[in-house]
């Protein structure tokens, strides 16, 4: 039997043991976010499917607050499994989970106060404020369960348990499908029967990994909560460019929608709504690439492997490339189909989402490079880098880009703004790698002499 651990396996299958799980698992997520479209535009409308869009970016910064703790502590207790220190990996996976608990509950109890305030400065006007608040109200009751797969999932990889996030993910899908026809369809609860079914799936989904944390066999295991504000501190630092990956995306929606709402209108907000759900298809596999990675280096660099660090990166460079070449040609050339599922026969809403899919295919070619910069740069505890590329491919550029293009391109010059910024960032996020990689054996090659 082939060795498959973090310590002993060869590199490239240990990759894939943690990366084919991990996408399988996150498209099927993606999977779950498209069903629920289908549902939303096939019998809520255009409407709803513009109010799902406008409640994104707010329901995105909470779920990257989750993301940053989760993987905050990951590359942490990563780290002790390296050093063989299992207990403190346990410690710091009880504290994780305590730490997301308490501060995802403060912040979403406390949006309910002052919600048709919040529905409103996302770019609502008064006719969707009904359709948006009732999404966001059960989504925002529920923001502990609804984001609870975030958190298992996360440390069943690094518990080097990967396959148990396809499982986590397909039973989310499965639920997601049977409460969205039962919610929506047969007791017509409309867009807050999509909230409920999402939030209740995601339960369900997280609930199946929980039973591995008790299992004594298991890499990581809960152990008596052991925490302090420093541990805190660490946690959040090393999971801020997590979490600003995903606001800067949600402030890049945010932009996207104020900008559509007054150029286009509900009919455009619409149309970015499905290109979001065809995106995510694509991000979502390059993710789960970069979700793989992390645990792999992280555990590597504890043990002080250059040569695992190197190869590893390098597979995953390869790889991503491959994935972002065949959704290119994919969603390039085959998008209509996919589109119709959501249009429900709208011919102008079907052309205009054609449209902006042609631009934002370009995308693909180049985000591969900056989202596994990104992750390598949070495994190897540089933050500030791995924040820094999160940011200007998703926020600065993007906002630069979204002032000009439109002005010279028109309509055209909207959807060709992420494009340009994964291109430009492209040239940082490489250099970054670089340098960050030469660093590392440098101070490996110190810490030998010493």
């Amino acid at each position: 039997m082939k060795d498959l651990s973090l310590e002993n396996g060869c590199v490239k299958k240990v990759f894939f043991k943690f990366a084919i799980p991990s996408i399988v698992g996150l498209l099927i997520v993606s999977m779950q976010i498209m069903i629920d479209g289908m549902f939303i535009g096939n019998i809520v409308g255009s409407k709803g499917l513009a109010s799902v869009n406008l409640a994104m970016p707010y329901m995105s910064t909470i779920m990257s607050i989750v993301m940053m703790i989760s993987a905050g502590g990951a590359v942490l207790a990563s780290i002790s499994l390296g050093k063989n220190q299992k207990q403190r990996a346990g410690e710091i996976a009880s504290f994780t989970l305590v730490s997301y608990l308490a501060i995802v509950g403060v912040i979403s109890i406390g949006s309910l106060f002052f919600l048709d305030k919040i529905i409103l400065f996302l770019g609502a006007d008064r006719g969707l404020l009904p359709l948006v608040k009732a999404y966001m109200k059960p989504l925002l009751l529920l923001c502990i369960v609804l984001n609870l797969p975030i958190y298992t999932e996360t440390f069943a990889r690094v518990g080097e348990k990967p396959n148990s996030v396809f499982l986590s993910g397909f039973v989310c899908c499965l639920s997601n499908v049977i409460l969205d026809y039962l919610f929506i369809l047969k007791f017509g609860w409309g867009m807050s029967g999509a909230a409920y079914a999402t939030a209740m799936a995601n339960f369900i989904g997280g609930l199946a990994l929980f039973g591995y944390f008790f299992n004594g066999r298991s890499q990581i295991q809960f152990f008596k909560l052991k925490g302090d504000l420093k541990l805190l501190k660490n946690i959040l630092y090393n999971g801020s460019s997590e979490m600003l990956t995903v606001v800067s995306t949600s402030v890049a929606a945010f932009l996207f929608n104020r900008i559509i709402m007054k150029e286009l209108g509900e009919l455009g907000v619409s149309a970015l709504t499905i290109v979001f759900y065809v995106n995510t298809i694509v991000n979502i596999s390059l993710y789960g690439l970069a979700q793989a990675l992390q645990p792999i280096i992280s555990y590597n660099l504890g043990a002080k492997r250059i040569e695992k660090i190197y190869d590893v990166l390098k597979i995953a460079l390869t790889t991503g490339g491959s994935i972002g070449i065949v959704f290119f040609i994919l969603m390039k050339f085959y998008s209509g189909p996919i589109v119709n599922i959501f249009t429900n026969g709208n011919t102008e809403l079907t052309l205009l989402t054609n449209q902006a899919i042609s631009y934002f295919v370009f995308a693909y070619i180049f985000s591969f490079i900056n989202i596994i910069s990104s992750s390598f740069h949070t495994a190897i505890e540089k933050p500030l880098e791995s924040a820094s590329i999160a940011c200007l491919r998703s926020l600065i550029f993007v906002g630069i880009f979204l002032l000009i293009l439109p002005s010279i391109f028109g309509t055209r010059g909207i959807w060709m703004a992420i494009p340009m910024a994964e291109f430009i960032c492209l040239t940082i996020s490489i250099s970054m790698m670089i340098k960050s990689f030469r660093g590392i054996k440098e101070n490996m090659k110190l810490s030998i002499i010493n």
